[in-house]
């Protein structure tokens, strides 16, 4: 999966739009009627049959404030738990995830139709994606693979009318996270479907990305005005684009060259890396996680596979299998970044030698934390380990590093992983000083203790399991997966779809009253397929998304592997500052020289 959310994708929390107005059904009573009541009873929407799920109710476009509010936390209840993995077979499994998911759908259709989310406790709409649907466009391809084709074709026809020209929260349209949930989401739909249309919509949609790319080194700028159509930096010092957004485009654009055959896309994507080439690091194949536009500089000594950087490191072996094992730029960064993965960002917590973990590089000194974002890293290792043979020996510290990231689920009051958690380093260091209580005992039981306790309803673990289950075949991955499940479903199961909570180490947390897009788009996903064994599908899905004929981009969006070789990227002409710019940074420097001193006289 990502950032901060998103992006993103990620580790902050971003501001949500609070909704003026509460969405009427707007359905004929007696269609309303046929709608499945969702209960915790198990298989209770299974039951329905699939005619009933087919006819679909257009829905009104929401009327959604756009002030920007704070996030709301409301008191949560906790929901029975689901039988033990034990218990179950692998087919009842899959049906309980798939009933989540139509729960979750049939909560975002009645209250956000055509809105980025649905707010699930308050059961209000929410835009943060730009308003084009986020929560539709991230989520089809999972409608496809789960079967449930009625909703895939109103959500199909619902994109088909998207007009990208308007934008509802703001006219800065966000590159990273509209190609990793909108452009993602399109190429799978017509990967799974073939409907062209998903083609056309994502040829407009990324002809109006582009400018971001028009930049002194090709490196885009993290924003498009699609009002003005030109790209934005942003708001990090020197305008700095961050590391995973800038390395989180090029499966989608080089996906979409091989279907349209226009390598415009693709030449885009790839030059970015021209500066990476050169640019010089005291750990080679990292870099830190900002990164100047304009002139390719790095911004800061900052190194992370967590959050503004790990999605950057997961399509380089991405990319690398994309290709066939074609591109060798791409084989030759990914073991160069490994290797510095290796000697400068591996830990091992004290009193835990069985498990590693990731730490963030301040300059030459490691900090002793790590993102549950960095959890796409295990799975990520394995693909590398089975796909490039100099690689073979870092399927051992994969495990430890899967065994390292399970523990911070298992840990917790509630099972579920902290957006952010720590750990004492093997000198005794920790990012808070001394351990006491509960802390003290987390450290010294499991390892790892939260750091910031609040979960966003996070797939990177249930992605790593995916990854080591199906390279393995070992059952105990997929009663690691379920018992995630039940978690989530235990503590974040609301109202009309699933929450985060404020809290994982709390007996009683706080619903934060959101459902990122990226919850039907990955979490749900990875879930379904772990258990996609021994049900009469298996076989048919088994071939849908057999890693040997797909790759799938850091939104779980499958993309096929091909045999076509792409033409040489053509030398970037390296667009020059206009006089006008070189004047504007000069006058901004002397004002600041002139009256900042002086502000604090008023």
């Amino acid at each position: 999966m990502l950032i901060a959310t998103n992006q993103h994708h990620r580790s902050i929390l971003l501001l949500c739009l609070a909704s003026s107005i509460t969405l009427s059904h707007g359905a004929p009573q007696q269609q309303q009627q046929q709608n499945p009541v969702y209960t915790d009873h198990y298989f209770q929407p299974s039951k329905i049959q699939k005619e009933n799920f087919d006819p679909y109710i257009p829905r009104p476009t929401p009327i959604v404030d756009e002030n920007i509010a704070p996030v709301e936390y409301y008191p949560s209840r906790m929901n029975e738990k689901l039988p033990d993995a034990h218990q179950l077979t692998l087919a009842e499994k899959q049906h309980y995830i798939k009933d989540a998911m139509v729960f979750a759908w049939d909560g975002y259709r009645t209250y956000s139709w055509g809105s980025d989310e649905n707010r699930p406790v308050s059961n209000r709409p929410v835009n943060t994606r730009n308003g084009w649907g986020a929560s539709i466009v991230d989520g089809i391809d999972t409608l496809y693979i789960m079967g449930l084709y009625g909703e895939f074709n109103e959500a199909r026809d619902y994109i088909a009318n998207i007009d990208w020209d308007i934008t509802q929260d703001s006219d800065l349209v966000q590159v990273f996270e509209t190609t990793i949930r909108y452009v993602g989401g399109l190429l799978s739909a017509y990967e799974l479907s073939g409907d062209e249309m998903f083609v056309e919509k994502t040829v407009e949609l990324v002809d109006r990305l582009l400018p971001a790319f028009d930049t002194p080194t090709g490196i885009p700028y993290q924003y498009v005005n699609f009002k003005t159509g030109k790209g934005v930096k942003s708001g990090f010092p020197d305008g700095a684009s961050c590391l995973a957004e800038l390395g989180t485009v090029q499966l989608e654009f080089t996906r979409l060259s091989e279907i349209t055959g226009d390598w415009t896309y693709h030449h885009a994507g790839q030059r970015v890396y021209n500066t990476f080439v050169q640019l010089k690091t005291n750990q080679p194949g990292l870099f830190p996680h900002l990164i100047n536009p304009d002139t390719g500089d790095a911004v800061g000594d900052y190194v992370s596979w967590g959050g503004m950087a790990d999605s950057f490191y997961e399509y380089l072996i991405k990319q690398y299998v994309m290709s066939g094992g074609k591109d060798d730029r791409m084989k030759e960064m990914v073991i160069q970044s490994i290797r510095s993965m290796e000697t400068y960002l591996i830990a091992r917590p004290k009193g835990h030698p069985e498990i590693a973990l990731l730490a963030d590089l301040n300059g030459e000194t490691q900090t002793p934390k790590m993102d549950e974002l960095a959890c796409f890293a295990p799975g990520n290792l394995l693909l590398a380990a089975r796909t490039i043979p100099e690689l073979a020996d870092i399927e051992e510290l994969a495990s430890d590093m899967m065994h390292g990231c399970y523990n911070a689920w298992t840990s917790t009051r509630t099972g579920i992983a902290p957006e952010v958690f720590a750990y004492m380093d093997e000198a005794g260091n920790t990012v808070v000083g001394n351990l006491t209580g509960r802390r003290e005992y987390l450290s010294k039981t499991y390892g790892v203790f939260p750091l910031a306790p609040s979960y966003i309803l996070r797939p990177e673990t249930i992605e790593s399991i995916f990854y080591f289950y199906r390279f393995t075949r070992d059952r105990r991955y997929q009663d690691m997966a379920w018992d995630i499940f039940n978690s989530i479903h235990t503590y974040c199961r609301a109202n009309s779809g699933f929450s985060g909570i404020d809290n994982v180490d709390a007996y009683y947390p706080n619903w934060d009253d959101r459902q990122e897009s990226f919850f039907f788009a990955e979490t749900l996903k990875y879930l379904y397929l772990l258990f996609d064994d021994d049900n009469d599908s298996s076989q048919q899905q088994e071939q849908l998304l057999s890693l040997n004929e797909w790759v799938l981009n850091t939104e779980a969006h499958p993309f096929k592997i091909t045999d076509i070789v792409p033409p040489p990227t053509p030398p970037y002409k390296k667009k020059r500052a206009h006089w006008m710019d070189h004047l504007t940074v000069f006058l901004i420097h002397w004002i600041k020289l002139l009256f900042i001193p002086y502000l604090n006289l008023f």
